[in-house]
């Protein structure tokens, strides 16, 4: 339990506030910090690897994401939003739970190398595509290993975000991520092979589990299942689980779908867009899990009726930051890749750009997590739905007509697909603001400006 939390309403919004900016400038700056080493870090490799191995580790990555949300009870979620997520006993049964998944999961992955390798034996798999190399197989199997890796860490690192006290989180972060960018690149350099991002991806479980241990503040771990936080983790995760299964087909499907329609270059050159593409949206979005949920879970426990003004406030800040990054990428798109990579790499920036229109689709992402605060966990069900249906029906009809392009029309419609949900719980709820909704296309215009400005002068300096 917290005990530095004012008693007095007026002097606990202001304590949220400040706690809010602070976690929010080092979850901010630390992923800031990550995004800008893993950018390094592709910059140097797509010069030490080719193209095709960015698909096989996209189809490898997607596939561990996979994995992890088809079994995913939200326990993390649950501590944040639950009144007993800071007692002991609660968050020993969680890291129980947490091993067990681990362990669950990397043997699942086992299987799917396993059947992948005899889909390849049986052709099941069309040639040239990244499912069909017969490299695939054993890196699923030690790539999977890392989940097992992520089970044993801290749960620590849940509570930490309960409190909005995020500065060792941010910092084990950063160390896990320079730590596999050097281990990653010493690998390629030496051996120009795709099992380097594979072994890269293991040392940053790995520093992760260890280093969330020696710096996270909070219980040791024990192994424990107390019946009453196991039925309420379990009863809490059963929505949470349908939810993130849903979420991972509408975040993740369109590289599950690619890699099996388009030839491996073309699914690489995609796979380096969407890297680019989502750098900044990644940023907020865990800004907004690991800050806006929990000062929202706050406000929603203690004093629910400051909801539309907390709402509101969080809501802006997304909607510029959002407006002004879709717009700077989609006017800069072409020459941002000419700049970073060679010529075998010219056709993702216009990839790049249209994926830079669908990002918008992510400011209703606050309203999902309102949901989720309330405990209205069916209502995020109901908005990923709408989603998984446009991008399962919409990118096979759409690539089959009009090859990639019209897979990118689809994918970016899928993003959009939620909204409607949105916009009817905000309206229901008292959440909704003119006001606000005018700064998204405010910000849209001074980034397309920015990003015009930025096209221009890049430009100049590279012809």
């Amino acid at each position: 339990m917290r005990t530095d939390v004012p008693s007095n309403p007026r002097e606990r919004s202001a304590s949220l506030r400040r706690r809010s900016l602070r976690a929010g400038a080092w979850v901010g700056g630390g992923h800031v910090v990550g995004q800008v080493t893993r950018l390094i870090g592709n910059l140097i490799l797509a010069r030490l690897l080719m193209p095709d191995a960015f698909g096989i580790m996209a189809v490898i990555s997607t596939l561990m994401m996979a994995l992890n949300l088809i079994s995913d009870i939200g326990a993390g979620t649950v501590i944040v939003q639950s009144h007993r997520g800071a007692e002991r006993a609660f968050l020993h049964t969680a890291w129980t739970l947490q091993i067990i998944r681990g362990l669950a999961l990397w043997m699942l992955g086992l299987v799917v190398a396993a059947t992948v390798a005899l889909g390849q034996s049986w052709g099941w798999f069309v040639a040239g595509t990244v499912y069909a190399d017969p490299q695939l197989p054993p890196m699923i199997a030690v790539a999977t290993f890392g989940l097992a890796i992520i089970g044993f860490g801290s749960v620590n690192n849940k509570l930490a975000e309960r409190n909005l006290d995020l500065r060792k989180l941010s910092l084990v972060d950063i160390a896990a991520g320079l730590g596999s960018l050097v281990v990653t690149v010493g690998l390629a350099l030496w051996t120009a092979s795709v099992w380097a991002l594979v072994v890269g991806g293991l040392v940053t479980s790995l520093l992760k589990c260890v280093l969330s241990h020696l710096l996270l503040e909070g219980p040791r771990p024990a192994l424990r299942l107390e019946p009453e936080a196991f039925r309420e983790l379990i009863s809490k995760g059963k929505w949470i689980l349908l939810t993130t299964l849903m979420g991972f087909i509408a975040t993740n499907g369109d590289r599950l779908l690619l890699g099996g329609l388009a030839d491996s270059t073309s699914f690489g050159l995609y796979s380096i867009a969407f890297g680019l593409a989502t750098l900044g949206s990644t940023v907020l979005n865990m800004v907004m899990m690991r800050v806006v949920y929990p000062a929202v879970s706050e406000v929603v426990r203690e004093r629910r009726a400051d909801l539309p003004r907390t709402y509101r406030k969080f809501q802006q800040l997304i909607d510029v930051s959002l407006g002004l990054l879709a717009g700077a990428m989609f006017m800069a798109s072409e020459t941002i890749i000419d700049l970073l990579y060679d010529d075998r790499y010219q056709g993702a920036g216009h990839i790049f750009a249209v994926l830079a229109i669908g990002s918008l689709g992510a400011r209703m992402f606050l309203v999902e997590l309102v949901y989720t605060a309330m405990g209205r966990n069916s209502l995020v069900a109901a908005s990923m739905l709408p989603r998984v249906v446009v991008l399962l029906v919409g990118l096979p009809l759409g690539f089959a007509h009009y090859q990639l392009d019209g897979a990118l029309t689809a994918i970016v419609l899928s993003q959009f697909a939620h909204w409607p949900i949105a916009l009817w719980f905000r309206y229901k709820e008292g959440l909704t603001s003119l006001w606000n909704d005018a700064c998204l296309p405010v910000a849209l215009v001074a980034g397309g400006a920015v990003g015009w400005l930025l096209d221009k002068a890049l430009a100049w300096v590279l012809y």
